[in-house]
């Protein structure tokens, strides 16, 4: 990689867990992430742990573009631009010769669909925004921003955001043209750039991206009607303001790049009154956008108001009755923060019209899901048990209890996964249920009964976990500390409290990470 990429992904355990987090949706069985990855996945995570590209190898790539260039055969150096190991070397080549044309060349592979593996494709798209951030091209800025949906919607999004607000110019898509298409897709990339810095991307993007002052400048050209896109970054921005104290420790030691760190951080602490504020005040106004907004303003709205875990139960109810409502499934996970009594019993009798939970519960439980899915793909009944974990009741536990006897797993796990967040109102039936979780066939619910006990106090349960945290093995160690934030497990809180002085720097990282979400949760769920 260029001196640019060593910076923006220095941290190649970082790099994994980013991976894995946003994978987690994607693999069916925990595997080691490794495993599950491309040799050109695994070429880019070797090159992170310290690996070098062979000098030679570029050295050839170069003299040949060279060659092809001077007469003026671009479509063969385009022709050779194909996936696969050689790809970042002929990036790292054509950025190295430095001229216009190679800048062209690269800009125009950003919109070429190299390979279905959504990781490997991941890699390209980072590789080549790294390469022109190599050249100096800040007007390859729209050609990224154009592409900027697909690449920062996949696997590792998080670092292709990261080499794109670096870029010089970028601020001015933030200030001059934020309601142009371009503008708002700068909006998005800025969003996944701050949320990335909490799952893997290193703290050094702050100060060369200067976020603290784009945060600022949002702040004081802010709309009187709050944009959603604006709101996911203020309340984002909080959020790396709160681990900034950890992330400090990951800089290098030297001086000029501490005190650049600092002072960015320095103008989001200046705003963090009156950020807080704002987010306070801005749930009821977004809420009551969404029944006149249009179907891409809608799905900004509900996105924003989940980051915000706010209340939107009416607003929600009044569009989910709507035939031709087009965001159902993530109107449901909003849900999930209502405190409306209404909306746990519309959940529950508007999944039983369209699921037969009953016969579904009779059938022989599988290991493994089906081949293809075992209800439509647009019926949202994973959104619906999670969402459903917020509404505690004697017949929402009925209604889990009997989901979590699924044939499915997928569903299966779901179901369990939302049990124990609340003390068991028929304990003895949950307790049995969870047990039976706990020895199911398939891994991913015997996960789910294993964290739902350990969130009960169970002994057994969280003794796995402990076990687990103190594991020689790192990547376990690593998993579970992640779990632990997922589900919820704050009993377990002294033992990543300890994680969080480990020698291990990067699991002491990801220890302070998993506390600071639980610490987040238990605020979010204060009266």
């Amino acid at each position: 990689m260029m001196g640019p990429a060593v910076l923006i992904l220095t941290l190649l355990l970082a790099v994994l867990l980013a991976a894995a987090f946003l994978l987690g949706r994607h693999l069916s069985q925990r595997q080691y992430l490794r495993d599950e990855l491309s040799p050109v996945s695994r070429q880019h995570i070797d090159l992170f742990q310290g690996g070098h590209l062979s000098e030679a190898a570029v050295e050839s790539a170069k003299a040949r573009f060279r060659e092809l260039l001077e007469r003026g055969e671009v479509a063969a150096v385009e022709a050779s631009l194909r996936a696969g190991m050689l790809f970042v070397v002929q990036v790292r080549a054509l950025a190295e010769l430095g001229t216009e044309t190679a800048g062209h060349i690269l800009e125009r592979q950003l919109h070429r669909r190299l390979t279905d593996d959504q990781i490997e494709q991941s890699w390209y798209w980072i590789d080549l925004a790294n390469g022109l951030r190599a050249l100096n091209r800040s007007q390859s800025l729209p050609h990224l921003l154009r592409c900027a949906e697909q690449a920062c919607d996949k696997p590792l999004g998080h670092f292709f955001a990261a080499e794109t607000v670096c870029f010089l110019g970028f601020s001015g898509y933030l200030t001059h043209d934020r309601r142009s298409p371009l503008g708002r897709a700068a909006l998005r990339v800025l969003h996944r750039a701050l949320e990335g810095l909490r799952c893997g991307v290193p703290p050094q993007v702050v100060a060369e991206a200067r976020l603290g002052e784009m945060v600022e400048g949002l702040w004081d050209r802010r709309d009187e009607e709050p944009d959603p896109l604006v709101v996911r970054i203020f309340h984002e921005a909080l959020r790396v303001l709160r681990r900034a104290p950890h992330a400090e420790g990951l800089l290098g030691i030297e001086v000029p790049e501490q005190e650049a760190f600092n002072w960015q951080v320095s103008r989001l602490a200046a705003l963090e009154p009156v950020l807080g504020d704002y987010l306070q005040e801005t749930p009821s106004r977004l809420s009551g956008r969404l029944g006149n907004a249009g179907p891409a303003e809608q799905r900004d709205l509900l996105l924003a108001l989940n980051d915000l875990h706010a209340e939107a139960g009416t607003a929600i109810l009044s569009l989910l009755s709507q035939p031709d409502f087009p965001h159902v499934p993530l109107a449901i996970e909003v849900l999930a923060w209502s405190k409306d009594a209404r909306v746990g019993s519309w959940l529950r009798e508007w999944t039983m019209q369209k699921v037969p939970l009953l016969r579904r519960s009779q059938k022989r439980r599988r290991s493994l899901p089906p081949r293809r899915p075992s209800l439509p793909a647009d019926l949202p009944y994973k959104e619906v048990l999670y969402a459903l974990r917020g509404h505690a009741s004697p017949q929402t536990e009925s209604f889990l209890l009997s989901a979590a006897r699924d044939w499915d797993p997928t569903y299966r796990a779901a179901a369990v996964a939302s049990l124990g967040w609340w003390e068991p109102l028929s304990r003895s039936e949950v307790l049995l249920t969870l047990a039976d979780a706990r020895r199911d066939p398939n891994p991913e619910v015997r996960q789910s009964g294993r964290a739902a006990l350990a969130r009960l106090g169970e002994r057994q349960a969280l003794h796995w976990f402990r076990q687990t945290l103190a594991s020689e093995d790192p990547q376990r160690v690593h998993e579970t500390i992640q779990l632990v934030a997922l589900e919820g497990l704050t009993l377990l809180w002294p033992d990543l409290d300890r994680l969080a002085d480990a020698e291990d720097a990067d699991i002491a990282h990801h220890a302070r990470e998993s506390l600071e979400r639980l610490c987040e949760e238990l605020d979010r769920r204060r009266p």
